[in-house]
């Protein structure tokens, strides 16, 4: 089912994507992230909202779900966002240790997850970040094309909800104007 969607301020992004519900998800991991560099037409992203699995140290991140994703306010934007809710595209983020500095990231299309062989992303938190403020994007595709699609994510708003030092940077790289999926209910 297609899910409404709302045109969003990316400049006031920390009072429109917040945590709604309660869970059990680590500091490290609340906030909002920009997605430096991401070749893709999607900017910002959040964990909030998510159940964290405490004994598989893990969260399913579904892109499509409401306020959990930023989307350019573009074709290719558009296309993207309606992709993602027509394929229910989700990340499972599994995180190696109770460090939570690691993770491999499986993708879901259908509710089917891609083969690692085609598909192989990882989270590695930056070692001189020991908040979670950077985070390292990884891509391999088909078990051979490395790099193509790595990005930087970056903490924009806090877990307290304040802009952080990279929110100006991400201003200044993006379109203020973003899509995002909302739920009428």
């Amino acid at each position: 089912m297609i899910k409404p969607i709302e045109k969003k301020q990316l400049d006031n992004i920390a009072t429109w994507m917040v945590p709604t519900v309660e869970t059990k998800l680590p500091t490290i991991l609340q906030g909002v992230f920009f997605m430096d560099g991401n070749p893709l037409p999607d900017d910002c992203i959040t964990f909030y909202n998510l159940e964290w699995d405490t004994q598989d140290l893990s969260l399913l991140l579904p892109v499509f779900a409401p306020l959990q994703w930023t989307f350019h306010n573009s074709f290719a934007g558009w296309l993207l966002l309606i992709g993602a809710q027509i394929s229910r595209f989700t990340y499972k983020v599994q995180f190696e240790d109770e460090t939570l500095q690691r993770s491999q990231i499986i993708a879901f299309a259908f509710g089917i997850p891609i083969p690692k062989w085609i598909l192989d992303f990882t989270m590695i938190q930056d070692e001189n970040s020991p908040n979670g403020d950077i985070w390292y994007r990884k891509n391999t595709f088909f078990g051979r094309f490395s790099g193509m699609g790595n990005y930087t994510l970056r903490k924009v708003v806090d877990a307290e909800g304040k802009y952080t030092p990279a929110f100006s940077d991400m201003l200044s790289k993006v379109n203020n104007e973003c899509l995002v999926i909302v739920n009428y209910s």
